[in-house]
C-alpha cells in the first residue's frame, strides 16, 4: 500500500559530510526529493554563537535545484553546545548558538528547528538537568515565536542522555516547557532502543504534537538504510498514516560505511521507500 506522497520524504545531509553541500543538493534533486533537513555546522552551513554563514547564498543553491529546507538541525551531539548546559558561560553561548541556528533556518525558509533534551551529567541530580533543559527551551521558544518557527524535540539513546531517552522523559520536558512553539518528533532509533512503539508516542502526545520524524531502519541501534536493519517499514508507515501524521520522513543515516559513497546508499534507501509512496 502507498501511504504518503514522495514529497514527505526528506533528505538529510548528515552522511554527506565528506562532500560539498552542492553535491548533496545535486544528489537529492536527482532522487526526486523536494524537502531536505540540513545539519548545520559543516559543509557550507557554518554557525556558532557569534553568527552564521551567508544564508542567501545557501538559499540560492536550494532554489536553483527546486529544493526546500524544511528543517534546520543545529549540530547538538558532537559539539560542546547542548540544551541542558550547566556552566553559565556555556549555557549562554549554547543559547546564542541555537538562536543563531534558528535565524539561519528561518532565512532558508525552514519552519522547524530540530532539538533534543540535552544530556546532563551522570553524577548530578537528574531533576536539575531537566530544569536547565526546560529553561533553555522556553527561551528558545520566544525566538521561535518571533521567527514563526517551531522546535521539534526528539529523544536520545540511553548512552547519550540522562534526562531524555524515554518517551516519558520527553513528556515531562514537554509539560515543563508548556509553549505552543515546543513540539516533539520521533527518532525511530531512539524509540526502538528504549523498547517503545510509534503508537505509544501518539497515545501520549497526540497527532497534533508530533510534527517530525527521523525515520530510518535500525536493529534497533544504528541509523540505517531501509533494508539494512530489522524494522517493519510497511507497519511503521501504516501506524503513522492511521494516526494522521502530517510531518516529514527525514532519512537520518549515520553508519560510517555510508559516508564514502552516500549517494549510492541514498539510492538504495529510496528504492525501498518508493514501494510505499506515491
Amino acid at each position: 500500500m502507498k501511504y504518503f506522497s514522495k514529497e514527505r520524504i526528506s533528505g538529510f545531509n548528515i552522511h554527506y559530510d565528506l562532500y560539498t553541500l552542492d553535491y548533496f543538493l545535486d544528489c537529492q534533486a536527482k532522487l526526486g526529493i523536494k524537502n531536505v533537513e540540513l545539519l548545520a555546522g559543516h559543509q557550507a552551513l557554518y554557525v556558532d554563537y557569534n553568527g552564521h554563514c551567508d544564508a542567501k547564498a545557501v538559499k540560492k543553491k536550494l532554489d536553483d535545484r527546486g529544493l526546500h529546507c524544511a528543517v534546520l538541525a543545529p549540530e547538538n551531539c558532537c559539539f560542546q553546545y547542548q540544551f541542558a548546559a550547566k556552566d553559565p558561560l556555556l549555557k549562554e553561548r549554547s543559547f546564542q548558538y541555537f538562536k543563531n541556528s534558528m535565524h539561519l533556518g528561518a532565512e532558508l525558509g525552514a519552519k522547524l528547528m530540530q532539538a533534543n533534551s540535552g544530556w546532563g551529567f551522570w553524577n548530578e541530580d537528574k531533576e536539575e538537568a531537566l530544569k536547565r533543559s526546560a529553561e533553555m527551551h522556553r527561551r528558545l521558544c520566544d525566538v521561535a515565536e518571533e521567527l514563526d518557527m517551531t522546535i521539534a524535540c526528539e529523544t536520545l539513546r540511553p548512552q547519550e542522555s540522562l534526562i531524555g531517552y524515554k518517551v516519558e522523559d520527553l513528556k515531562r520536558l514537554f509539560d515543563m516547557v508548556n509553549h505552543p512553539r515546543f513540539k516533539v518528533m520521533i527518532d525511530i532509533t531512539a524509540m526502538a532502543v528504549s523498547g517503545e512503539t510509534i503508537q505509544q508516542w501518539f497515545d501520549i502526545f497526540g497527532s497534533e504534537n508530533i510534527i517530525h520524524t527521523h525515520f530510518q531502519d535500525g536493529n534497533p541501534y544504528g541509523h540505517l538504510v531501509w533494508g539494512d536493519g530489522n524494522h517493519n517499514l510497511g507497519e511503521f508507515l501504516k501506524v503513522l498514516h492511521d494516526n494522521n501524521y502530517q510531518g516529514l520522513l527525514s532519512q537520518e543515516l549515520t553508519l560510517r560505511d555510508y559516508f564514502l559513497n552516500p549517494f549510492h546508499h541514498d539510492k538504495r534507501n529510496i528504492a525501498v521507500l518508493d514501494q510505499y509512496v506515491y
